[in-house]
C-alpha cells in the first residue's frame, strides 16, 4: 500500500493552493480595478480636452492670438479641430475692388477693410469643401457687424480669400475677406463662429 501525506500536510497544501488561487483573484482584480481607473482618468482628460476646444468661446482675443475651435458642419455632421487666428485688419482702397471687378455699389458711403485669418487643422479628420473663411465678421466701432464683400469666383488680388476644396490634418492656410465699414466708424472687434457656438464667438480686439 503506497504511503500517503499525513493529513495536517494535505490540509496544510489545500490552504495554501486556496490562498494562492485568492492571491490571484485579487491581484486580477486590482488589475481590472487599475484598468478601469486609467479608463476613467483618459475619459476625463478627454472630456476636458473637449471643454477646452472651446473655451474661448465668448472671449476677447488679441489679434495675432491662436485659438482652437471645434469645427462643426451641419450638411453632413462633419466634425474637426482647427487653430484660427485674426492675423491683421488692415483698410483697403475702391482702386483694388475695381481693378478686381467687384466695385460696390454704395463706394461712396463705405470703406473697404480687408481681414486675414489664419486656419490649421490640427484634428484627425480631413476637411472637404470647410468653407472656412465663411464664419468670420467684423464688428464695427458702432457695434454694427458690418457686411462683407461677396465675390464669388472673382479675386481680389489685395486679399485672396480662396478656400481651398480640401484641408488635409496638418494644413495650414491664409485667407482674406472684404468688409465695407460705413463712413465715420472704424473697425472694432473680428469674430469666428461656427457649430454651436453662433452665439458665444471668438473675438479679436482690434488695435487703434
Amino acid at each position: 500500500m503506497p504511503n500517503r501525506p499525513p493529513r495536517t500536510t494535505r490540509f496544510r497544501a489545500t490552504l495554501v493552493c486556496a490562498l494562492g488561487v485568492t492571491l490571484l483573484g485579487l491581484a486580477t482584480a486590482g488589475c481590472e480595478d487599475d484598468t478601469a481607473a486609467s479608463d476613467s482618468v483618459r475619459r476625463q482628460s478627454a472630456t476636458r480636452a473637449d471643454l477646452a476646444t472651446d473655451g474661448d468661446g465668448g472671449k476677447t482675443l488679441r489679434l495675432g492670438e491662436p485659438t482652437s475651435i471645434t469645427y462643426k458642419r451641419g450638411s453632413d455632421h462633419m466634425r474637426g479641430a482647427l487653430r484660427v487666428t485674426a492675423v491683421s485688419v488692415r483698410k483697403g482702397t475702391h482702386a483694388e475692388l475695381k481693378k478686381a471687378g467687384t466695385e460696390p455699389s454704395d463706394i461712396r458711403t463705405t470703406q473697404p477693410y480687408y481681414v486675414t485669418m489664419t486656419f490649421e487643422n490640427v484634428g484627425e479628420n480631413s476637411l472637404h469643401y470647410p468653407f472656412l473663411n465663411t464664419p468670420t465678421g467684423l464688428e464695427d466701432t458702432n457695434g454694427v457687424d458690418d457686411q462683407p464683400l461677396i465675390t464669388g469666383d472673382t479675386e481680389v488680388a489685395a486679399c485672396p480669400g480662396k478656400d481651398p476644396d480640401d484641408f488635409a490634418v496638418g494644413a495650414k492656410v491664409s485667407l482674406c475677406k472684404v468688409f465695407l465699414v460705413p463712413n465715420g466708424s472704424r473697425p472694432s472687434v473680428v469674430t469666428y463662429s461656427t457649430g454651436d457656438d453662433t452665439e458665444r464667438p471668438v473675438s479679436w480686439k482690434v488695435r487703434r
